[in-house]
């Protein structure tokens, strides 16, 4: 009798592995779900732990003297109070929001992790720093030296927001996590995301630029 030949490993799915691949709203909705909650957990250990030993560096490199004043956040500046779980709690809840924001970008942003990550990195450092530093109050006036205080206030949001797409691109690749594996169709939106990344770094550049110059 003939013999039939093994099946070719290649064309041969494995078992458990069948599945369809998504597209379109449901791509949006569900890219948007997991940035969400790599928004939150990126948002709790770059805005929330990063962002109270940021604060702690400034102060070691900054007069004595300022010991004791309050912050514009309403930290007392060189104490760890019970104000930090307030900025965990705040980092967390504001990283999961901007996260959904980042996740719709991305899903609008042609090309691969370790291009758009650095891209959406820099508009987010760009603008969450112009947002972050401001020429009145105590924080940037008296925190010293200037290019330290503000460079780690605008690194702490690009670091966010690298990490935000690194997950969420990570995930979204993952038949396990979400069921399926995650096909963009960009068609006539394929520069949308990167238009409004270099909008929202230009415009950040400005307006930090601006308050660094009032400042010195």
């Amino acid at each position: 009798s003939d013999t039939l030949p093994p099946p070719d490993p290649a064309t041969t799915a494995r078992p458990g592995t069948a599945h369809r691949e998504r597209g379109g709203a449901e791509s949006i909705v569900i890219a948007a779900g997991v940035a969400t909650a790599a928004g939150a957990v990126s948002g709790f250990v770059w805005g929330g732990v990063g962002g109270r030993i940021a604060m702690r560096i400034v102060f070691l490199t900054s007069n004595e003297s300022l010991a004791g004043l309050t912050s514009d956040d309403g930290f007392e500046i060189g104490t760890l109070s019970g104000a930090t779980v307030f900025l965990l709690i705040f980092a967390t809840i504001l990283g999961a929001v901007a996260g959904l924001v980042v996740g719709l970008v991305r899903a609008v942003t042609l090309g691969p992790t370790w291009v758009v990550a650095p891209g959406i990195a820099v508009a987010t450092a760009a603008a969450g720093g112009a947002t972050i530093v401001h020429t009145d109050g105590v924080d940037f006036r008296f925190l010293e030296p200037l290019w330290l205080t503000v460079g780690l206030f605008v690194l702490i949001p690009g670091l966010w927001a690298l990490s935000v797409v690194a997950m969420t691109d990570r995930l979204l690749r993952s038949p396990t996590v979400v069921g399926a594996p995650i096909a963009f169709d960009h068609g006539r939106w394929r520069l949308l995301g990167w238009v409004l990344l270099i909008l929202i770094a230009l415009l950040g550049v400005r307006d930090l630029t601006a308050d660094v110059a009032a400042l010195r």
